[in-house]
């Protein structure tokens, strides 16, 4: 997405950026590294930071310099590496031993003091916590702004049913934390949103807290009863009302991430879309891995669980009526008109009716796979991965894309949508028609033509053997998806090259079909040039086993904020893959053409995509 600002764009800092900061501290910065924090856009002080820290690896030769340059190297950056060089690994610290040869030491000295190795070692990291680190490092949002907010305080209190709440007990939770009173108005409109707001993410990891600040308890023991209130409420004595830094407003609410840092402060009763949506952020934001369902839409069908067809029960016919039927909630409703489908179809505000944590169970006890079968399953799947590319342009579907920006207070200011079919005409050419494509009323940033190469190309991320060379590949473990258990990979590109776009994440690949099910990560690199600044939202790409043997995109769901030079922006973008039909076999693929598109200019600039490059 690009900021749309007096006709300039605007770009913050990439994920590889990050990624190269998560990075073990001891390790010096690779050419590679520091060129990928220059096209992510990094901050120049911020590089040479990391640079003061860790050293460099290689040589600043003549062509090095021209390559950083060229990526945007400033000539400081330049000099900060020409004169801290080398960092040496920590193997190498006893290299420089000149001095200590002139007075030799015994043999023996080193050995009387105890090795490292006799501390004990933290645990290895789970899977889970190796996926989580791959999704904070692609992040936008600057260095350090999580680490700038405050934590918040520790508390003990009693409830007014007499159980004991101590802060201490809900870490890892998100806590909402409100202030309120019987005898404030807008405090009665807000409390049924919080009690839903309970019942409805409770078992997902949020807990509400109220402290009533009422004189007197009895008043609010009767407001509990009459308002049905779910959540735990104790009075706010002095000393939490201090410890909050004083509360000066009714009704004042804290939300407190799972990090135990405080990300919000709101004086004033807020709207139920405006506090989920921010619920919903937390939950999500605070385990990149899980699945965040909360865009999903009920009358859309939300992802399907992970599971493996019966191939004794595949369509046999598959150029028949589609293989992907809709959700049953859509097969009982009555036909809508165009513009209410759409909106119920894509619309990535509306929460679902039950949501899964799809991200991953607890791994399975498994025995990892060696790493030489590591390879092989690399290999394997991606030569299955290019098997299911050349498939699944044998077939054609629906397709539809929608992009809100929301404001401060989690409303909707601005929508993109469009739908088209991806058939093939008469004489076997591919074609799109544009079956719907309302008034693009985004203002704060645009659609660009990259963003509409990675809703094509990137979000259903295809990682065939021809593209295999071009990405490291990584082995996190095993973990239990739904249905079934899949090997999880960190995905990145070895090497930005100019003018091309990649993707960079996690991907989940089932252990017997050898297919990539699930991928999460966003476009890289982010675009950042004196014309303006592109950024791409963390995304996640949900398959389904359509005929028993492949696994094809179905659902691509991005919530995110995209943090620009001139403000962050609230992007929510679904993208939903349907009525997968296989075309007549033997017909010959001339080619991909777009037609039918928008007639208005404008339209035709923002709207209408352009055919998929070959």
């Amino acid at each position: 997405m690009a900021k749309k600002t007096l006709g300039k764009m605007a770009l913050l800092i990439l994920a590889t950026a990050l990624a190269v900061l998560a990075a073990v501290a001891e390790q010096p910065l690779t050419q590679d590294d520091v060129t990928l924090l220059l096209l992510g856009g990094a901050p120049s002080e911020k590089i040479i930071k990391l640079v003061e820290q860790r050293g460099v690896d290689f040589q600043l030769t003549p062509d090095a310099v021209t390559k950083l340059k060229n990526a945007g190297a400033t000539d400081e950056l330049v000099d900060v590496m020409r004169r801290v060089g080398s960092h040496p690994q920590p193997a190498a610290t006893s290299a420089p031993a000149a001095p200590a040869a002139a007075t030799p030491a015994p043999a023996p000295a080193p050995a009387a003091t105890p090795p490292p190795a006799a501390t004990p070692q933290s645990p290895p990291a789970s899977t889970e916590q190796k996926v989580r680190e791959v999704m904070q490092g692609l992040s936008s949002a600057p260095a350090g702004t999580t680490e700038d907010l405050p934590y918040a305080p520790t508390f003990t209190a009693k409830t007014l049913a007499g159980e004991s709440l101590n802060s201490r007990n809900f870490k890892g939770k998100v806590l909402l934390v409100n202030f309120w009173a019987t005898w404030c108005g807008p405090c009665k409109k807000e409390i049924p949103s919080l009690t839903q707001l309970q019942d409805e993410y409770g078992s997902e990891g949020l807990q509400v807290i109220g402290f009533s600040m009422d004189r007197t308890s009895g008043v609010v023991r009767q407001f509990m009863h009459t308002y049905r209130m779910s959540f735990p409420v104790a009075m706010a004595d002095r000393d939490l009302r201090r410890i909050f830094g004083g509360i000066t407003a009714v009704p004042t609410t804290f939300l407190i991430g799972r990090d135990g840092r405080v990300h919000f402060k709101v004086e004033g009763a807020m709207p139920l879309e405006s506090l989920g949506g921010r619920v919903q952020t937390l939950l999500s934001a605070s385990a990149p891995g899980t699945q965040m369902a909360s865009a999903q839409t009920a009358s859309a069908g939300t992802p399907e669980p992970l599971k493996r067809l019966d191939p004794s029960k595949a369509a046999e016919d598959t150029s028949g009526p589609p293989i992907a039927s809709p959700p049953e909630s859509a097969q009982n409703s009555p036909p809508l008109p165009p513009t209410q489908t759409t909106a119920a179809a894509a619309s990535p505000t509306v929460r679902p009716a039950a949501a899964r944590n799809a991200a991953s169970a607890a791994s399975p006890v498994l025995s990892d796979p060696s790493p030489e079968r590591v390879q092989q399953i690399i290999q394997a799947f991606a030569a299955k991965e290019k098997l299911f590319k050349e498939a699944r342009d044998n077939y054609t579907y629906h397709q539809i894309n929608k992009v809100e920006t929301l404001d401060a207070d989690g409303s909707v200011d601005g929508m993109y949508q469009q739908e088209w079919d991806i058939l093939y005409d008469d004489a076997g050419k591919r074609i799109e028609r544009v079956t719907y494509a309302p008034l693009d009323t985004l203002k704060r940033v645009m659609i660009t033509p990259e963003d509409l190469d990675a809703m094509r190309n990137i979000q259903p991320f295809v990682l065939t053997s021809d593209e295999l060379p071009e990405y490291e590949v990584k082995y996190l473990g095993h973990v239990k998806v739904d249905q079934i258990t899949a090997y999880v990979f960190s995905i990145r590109p070895k090497e930005i090259k100019k003018g091309r776009q990649y993707f960079q994440g996690v991907v989940w690949v089932d252990d017997r079909d050898l297919q990539i099910v699930k991928s999460e990560g966003k476009q890289v690199p982010e675009l950042h040039t004196k014309k303006g600044e592109n950024l791409f939202p963390r995304f996640t790409t949900w398959r389904e086993q359509i005929d028993g043997k492949f696994w094809f995109p179905t659902f691509t769901l991005a919530d995110d904020t995209l943090y620009f030079d001139q403000g962050p922006v609230h992007i929510k973008e679904v993208i939903r893959y349907s009525d997968y039909k296989q075309f007549k076999a033997g017909a010959r693929i001339i080619g991909v053409e777009a037609i039918d598109q928008p007639k208005d200019k404008d339209q035709k600039k923002n709207n209408a995509p352009p055919p998929p490059k070959q």
